[in-house]
């Protein structure tokens, strides 16, 4: 199913407006029975780190982070050496127009800024089983899915 109240939307970086996106798991934004969720980002042009391509931490989907490794917002806090020695695996996700990365929605992930004169477009869908309900009264059961 294509989930309708979250992600769906052509993502932007503008060129020395854009700001850092800290490490994160989109699980935060989301209320289902599961956390099983899968988003899917689609580079329209190249993506590197100089225009603030998505970084990764791999396996983090299958790690259980304890939210004392958290800030109020639900980011890694970067102060801390655990959080640090996880960080330092990170893999840069460079894209060339037409590439796709599939991650799982507890997948940490964070972005740069663009730091290139030149604007940085993806498009970025979430999908979930059909048997994978929204949680009533959420934002995301306020739009119904789409079968695919």
């Amino acid at each position: 199913m294509l989930s309708q109240a979250h992600h769906n939307c052509v993502m932007t970086k503008q060129p020395r407006y854009s700001s850092v996106t800290g490490w994160h798991q989109d699980i935060r934004y989301w209320s289902f029975e599961r956390p099983e969720l899968v988003s899917v980002w689609l580079a329209l042009g190249r993506e590197v780190p100089d225009n603030g391509c998505l970084s990764f931490l791999p396996g983090t989907h299958r790690m259980e982070i304890v939210r004392s490794r958290l800030n109020d917002a639900l980011f890694l806090r970067e102060d801390l050496p655990e959080n640090q020695a996880l960080i330092a695996r990170q893999v840069a996700g460079i894209l060339e127009p037409g590439d796709a990365v599939f991650f799982h929605c507890r997948t940490f992930h964070a972005a740069g800024s663009n730091r290139t004169d030149e604007v940085k477009l993806s498009l970025v869908f979430t999908y979930h089983a059909a048997d994978n309900h929204p949680l009533p009264g959420t934002r995301s059961a306020s739009v119904p899915p789409v079968p695919v």
